[in-house]
């Protein structure tokens, strides 16, 4: 109930009742008018016409569009959302308990019958409750938006102008323009003063910029500004969402056109055929299979690439195939990464000082300083968010002490990895770059049907060279030609890698056996891409997967 009386509190009471709640709202376009409709579904999916939005994406004139259509209010309907509005706002006790939506409700309900609305609200409860949710503990003008797993990025660059999205299913169309504008830049500037209220922080025009993240079904990442301070011609915002269930790595390695069917999944020590012929998504079910033996034994990997290749989802979706023996530990700025629940997991955040007050900066918890602190919770696994400066010391001093290492990196290959690791603000040796087990590089790529679509485009490993110097030596890389990956088969992958053939030296097994492990999880991979996929499903296959391999280890190589 906090959460209600806290949105109450943000603000005027005018804020609140002000658009969409109290003004006259313009019609809905009709779906015959919307022209060139590519997709159309409701928002929440499934809802009811009375209890969701109608979206439409479509293409006119080769830009796409984003339509939203909400539940269209009689006049009654209107007037009777204003009167309950305001008297919400009055009647809502500071001392209540319950979950905010029977709250409402149940205020609803008796606001009706003292304003004499009753007949108008029993008739169309669900609609204006659908309004009333949005308003009061919603997010507005793009609640919607906000409420779409298929939008992966919102952004807006001035109120006047109408919100653009990322749609997961219409890359192509890039930031495709939406018909959800806002009436003002006062209401912008309140909307923003919300999402700060949202993430447990404030934003004021002494401190106009907002990095938070908001937490729910999924996790939100906001950047914002407020006013003209900084941004012009006032208020801005970006807010990048995680889909609400965490992309599996097996989903991503699932085939877009299937033309090979796995065999049952092998039990370790057996070795079904295997061999990739089909163009996959992210990477291929051999690639994942490749970061999945690595984690089980000390491994130090950095994911690189641009901004919003798809990093970390990479990595959340290797450190999810983790043992379930391991602990991880976890710190990030911004709080992205989400693993399932039977890993023994320790996540971590900075503390900016403006958490408290501008001048409290000896309360600050930097990346550093909270690395240092993980280490001392003996984690198996310590994963970083990214990786940008003197933290990279603290991440160098754990490899030195034989932590296993995770971390996203801004590079565009391997070669420019290695380069800014041992540039400052970067404080790597050269002893430390020899420890770095892969180097995995993800880029968005421009598919010959237009489409943008992420791929792991190289791995790369660090073989260390006499007493002080490597080489970067290709494992895995993609052909933007045919749009796919290898090499294709486990032994052209064992007779590359040199870390798989170390990871058989530490175990005492033979090449043969490393391979057949290979195989083995490739298939499993294989398999989940074509079935059942779902964090949960893949979590009981590698806790399966853990125990059957280990009573085969026990048998010998």
């Amino acid at each position: 109930m906090s959460r209600l009386l806290g949105i109450l509190g943000a603000g005027t009471k005018e804020e609140v009742a002000s658009p969409p709640a109290a003004r006259a709202r313009a019609p809905p376009p009709e779906p015959e008018t919307i022209a060139g409709v590519l997709d159309t579904y409701r928002v929440p999916s499934g809802g009811k016409p009375d209890s969701s939005a109608e979206v439409f994406v479509t293409d006119e004139d080769g830009a796409g569009r984003y339509i939203v259509r909400l539940p269209e209010l009689e006049e009654a309907e209107a007037e009777a959302l204003s009167l309950l509005t305001k008297n919400l706002l009055d009647s809502i006790p500071v001392e209540v308990t319950g979950r905010p939506e029977k709250v409402i409700s149940d205020h609803v309900r008796a606001i009706s019958e003292e304003a004499g609305i009753g007949e108008v609200v029993k008739a169309s409860e669900e609609k204006l409750m659908f309004f009333l949710l949005r308003d009061f503990l919603g997010f507005w003008e793009i609640d919607t938006l906000m409420g779409d797993d298929k939008i992966e990025e919102v952004s807006l660059t001035r109120f006047d102008k109408p919100a653009r999205i990322l749609h997961r299913d219409f890359t192509e169309y890039s930031f495709m323009e939406s018909n959800v504008v806002y009436p003002s830049e006062e209401r912008l500037q309140s909307f923003i003063r919300r999402l700060a209220q949202f993430g447990g922080t404030t934003v004021s025009l002494a401190q106009p910029s907002l990095e938070v993240t908001l937490h729910g079904p999924s996790d939100r990442r906001v950047t914002a500004t407020l006013g003209d301070e900084i941004s012009r011609p006032g208020s801005t915002y970006s807010i990048r969402k995680q889909k609400e269930r965490p992309l599996t790595l097996a989903q991503l390695a699932s085939p877009e056109h299937p033309k090979w069917r796995p065999p049952e999944a092998a039990l370790p020590g057996e070795n079904p055929p295997y061999e990739e012929t089909s163009s996959h998504k992210t990477l291929s079910a051999l690639m994942a299979a490749y970061f999945w033996l690595l984690l089980e034994r000390t491994t130090n990997v950095l994911i690189a690439g641009d901004t919003n290749s798809g990093k970390t989802t990479l990595m959340n979706s290797i450190l999810a195939l983790a043992n379930p023996k391991a602990k991880i530990a976890t710190a990030e700025d911004v709080l992205e990464i989400n693993l399932p629940d039977h890993l023994h997991w320790q996540r971590m955040k900075t503390r900016s000082h403006r958490a408290l007050s501008p001048s409290a900066q000896r309360y600050e918890y930097g990346l550093p300083e909270l690395l240092k602190l993980a280490l001392r919770f003996s984690p198996t696994i310590l994963s970083l968010g990214e990786m940008r400066g003197e933290e990279s010391e603290t991440l160098a001093a754990a490899i030195t002490l034989g932590f296993s290492t995770m971390t996203t990196i801004h590079a565009e290959n391997a070669e420019r990895c290695v380069q800014r690791l041992t540039t400052p603000p970067m404080r790597f040796a050269e002893g430390h770059v020899r420890d770095i087990t892969a180097i995995a590089t993800t880029r968005k790529i421009v598919l010959s049907d237009g489409r943008v679509a992420r791929r792991v485009v190289s791995v790369d490993e660090i073989k260390p060279v006499g007493a002080d110097a490597h080489e970067i030596v290709n494992v895995f890389a993609y052909d933007p030609r045919t749009d796919s990956f290898g090499p294709t088969t486990p032994a052209e992958v064992v007779d590359r890698s040199f870390r798989l053939g170390e990871i058989a030296q530490s175990f005492g097994w033979t090449p043969a056996k490393v391979q057949d492990s290979l195989t083995a999880r490739a298939a499993h991979l294989a398999k989940a891409s074509e079935g059942d996929s779902s964090p949960e499903s893949i979590s009981a296959m590698v806790r399966d997967f853990a125990r059957r391999e280990l009573q085969a280890m026990a048998v010998g190589p």
